[in-house]
Formats: structure tokens, C-alpha cells, sequence
């Protein structure tokens, strides 16, 4: 198959989207060419030499979708024989009709819990939807097809860190808005501050849309107001290739988002060999279906939006023994080598595709 494959970002230091090289790298292993359409690109190091890409820019919302509209006509014209969009719907809404007057497979990823008429439309024009599980994309239809999540796991499994402090070290990863919901992490916090535990808070994760800026400052005034600022450390975006060393130097890994598709962080932690604990719905059933009769899931869980119920969960993690939370993590890490790894996805996606158009 020769391959479009389209998304946002291609750029291996990109703080949010720099995972997306190394899909591509996975893509180019089952295809015999890809070619990358993106908004934007930057550092391409290193990919193989059957891939390409075309750089549309962000900036004249006309002149945007005119360029993209040429790059997926001229491809299909040169020969390119199926088109895998990423994440936005609006790609294979537009592409939609190109594809279906060539006769070539075309397929979406989407993991979000967000349903809105651009997505149904999507869903119209495609053979498929590509998501991690069924909680990833919510429209209850035969085109979903779901595959797990694609995980570098090389990337991520990094050495632990050794460390003579007493501090107990806590991380989250993500974009600092209300679906991360760190203001639940912080209050958490502070009651195990208040309690006599000594926790310290690392986020890695920057603004991206309109209105996180504003949050982020609602978010540092409750640090102040706790008296938490030496307890908490915020790094803004941190480069995608400088991640694991995170992981690797933190205790237990928090997830708080509250977007209901399975938030590769999530995986990206099990990946290094470090516990976790998340409110997210959708990672029960991940465990319960890799990990059969797992049977401390609720150590791995905490109620949405409720700060008790997470400081308890991080009370039951520092009370357990080093070595077992050390066993825990390493089954953690087999799982996601063994399901969720980004070359055995992105084999599955691309012979999936070649079954041909439904």
C-alpha cells in the first residue's frame, strides 16, 4: 500500500503531538510509501526513505483547505492507494469525496469521547474508524473498529532513577485546562500536605487552545493560596524526546482527565514501569482485558473531580512495599508491550486497510 496519512503535527519535539514521527515510522515498516500531509513540520530526523511529506500551514483558513484539497488530489493521481486521517474529522470530511470517486480505502482515527456533526459526517465518507477502545469513540456504529493504542515502548522504558529523597514524587502529563482537571491533583495535595505527608507534585504540559492561558493562571493562584508553590512544579511543554526521563524520576503517575478515551499518558507510564492511578472510565476495562483477574483494579482508580478519593489512592500506593509496587509496574509495562505497541498497531491499521473498501 502506498499511504497518505494526515495530522496536525510532524515534528519529533513537539511537546503534544511529537509521538506522531514515530507512528509514521511504524506506517512506513507496513507500507511500501507514505506520504505525510500536515499543518505543520518540523524536526523530521531520521525517517525512512519512503516517506515524504507536504507541509500545508495554518495560516488563511481558505487557502489552507485549497492546498489540502490539491496535495490529496495529487497523490491520489500519483498513485497513492488509501488515506488514513488523524484525530480531526474535518480531514476525511473534505477528503471524503476524493477517495470515494478513486475506489481507495479511507479511514479515520479517533479517540475522544466528543461526538459532534463534523465527526458523524466523518463517519459518512470513511470505510472505518480507527480507536484504542470502545469507550474512544462514542458513536455506536459498524465502522468502528477497535485496535488499542499504539505505544512507543522502547521510548519509554527507561532505567528507574535512584534518589535519596524523602519526598514522595507524583506526575502528571498534559495540557493544563479543565479536562485534566489538575485543580483536583492540587487540592489532593494539599490535604496529603496538611496530613504530614511529604508529596511533591511534578505537570508537564503548556497551554494549547484559547482560554488555557486563563486557566493556567486560575490554576497557580490555588498553588499560592494552599501554600503549595515549593510543593508543585510546573514545567509548561516539555519535548516529546525528553518525556521518559519524567517518568523514570516519579513515584506514581496521576492521571485526572476526564475526556473518557483511553489518555495515552496512561499507557506512555505503564510503559516506563511506573504504577499509576486515573478516574478515567476507560481504563478498568483495559486492565480487566489484558490483566484477567486483576484483582487490586480499585488501587488503580480514583472517583472523578474528588480530591479525597485521589489523596487516598496515593496513601495506598506510598503504603506499599517498593518491591511490590515495583512487580505491579513491570506487569503494567508487559501489557502495553504486548498490546499496545506502536509498530504492532500500525502494522494492524495498514493491512486492515488494504482489505479494500467495504
Amino acid at each position: 500500500m502506498q499511504l497518505v496519512f494526515v495530522t496536525q503535527v510532524l515534528d519529533r519535539q513537539d511537546a503534544v503531538l511529537g509521538f506522531v514521527v514515530r507512528w509514521v515510522e511504524g506506517l512506513a515498516r507496513a507500507a511500501s510509501r507514505v506520504r505525510v500531509l500536515a499543518l505543520e513540520v518540523g524536526d523530521t530526523t531520521d525517517l525512512p526513505p519512503n516517506v515524504d511529506w507536504v507541509e500545508l500551514g495554518r495560516e488563511g483558513a481558505v487557502r489552507r483547505y485549497l492546498r489540502y484539497r490539491r496535495a490529496v488530489r495529487g497523490a491520489v493521481r500519483e498513485g497513492f492507494d488509501g488515506l488514513l486521517t488523524h484525530m480531526v474529522p474535518r480531514y476525511s470530511v473534505v477528503a471524503g469525496p476524493w477517495a470515494r470517486r478513486a475506489g481507495i480505502p479511507h479511514f479515520l482515527w479517533y479517540t475522544h469521547k466528543g461526538v459532534d456533526r463534523r465527526l458523524l459526517r466523518a463517519i459518512e465518507q470513511v470505510d472505518g474508524v480507527f480507536t484504542a477502545s470502545a469507550e474512544s469513540m462514542r458513536v455506536e456504529t459498524p465502522k468502528k473498529i477497535v485496535t488499542g493504542h499504539g505505544i512507543d515502548a522502547a521510548h519509554f522504558d527507561v532505567p528507574r532513577a535512584h534518589h535519596d529523597a524523602a519526598a514522595f514524587r507524583i506526575l502528571s502529563v498534559g495540557r493544563v485546562t479543565p479536562a485534566k482537571d489538575p485543580l483536583t491533583v492540587i487540592e489532593a495535595l494539599g490535604l496529603l500536605r496538611e496530613d504530614g505527608v511529604d508529596v511533591r507534585l511534578r505537570w508537564a504540559g503548556g497551554a494549547l487552545a484559547r482560554g488555557d492561558d486563563e486557566y493556567a493562571l486560575m490554576v497557580r493562584r490555588s498553588i499560592e493560596e494552599k501554600g503549595l508553590t515549593q510543593a508543585v512544579d510546573f514545567l509548561g511543554a516539555v519535548p516529546y524526546p525528553e518525556v521518559p526521563a519524567l517518568y523514570r524520576d516519579c513515584d506514581l503517575f496521576v492521571n485526572a482527565s476526564r475526556t473518557g478515551s483511553v489518555d495515552k499518558v496512561v499507557l506512555e507510564a505503564m510503559a516506563a514501569s511506573r504504577p499509576f492511578v486515573s478516574c478515567n472510565e476507560s481504563i478498568p476495562p483495559l486492565l480487566d482485558g489484558a490483566l484477567p483477574g486483576f484483582a487490586d483494579r480499585e488501587d488503580y482508580a480514583f472517583r472523578a473531580g474528588d480530591p479525597e478519593s485521589l489523596a487516598s489512592a496515593v496513601r495506598r500506593w506510598i503504603g506499599l512495599d517498593a518491591g511490590a509496587r515495583a512487580d505491579r509496574a513491570a506487569a503494567l509495562a508487559q501489557m502495553v508491550r504486548s498490546e499496545h505497541d506502536v509498530d504492532v498497531l500500525m502494522e494492524r491499521l495498514v493491512r486492515t486497510m488494504e482489505g479494500g473498501v467495504s
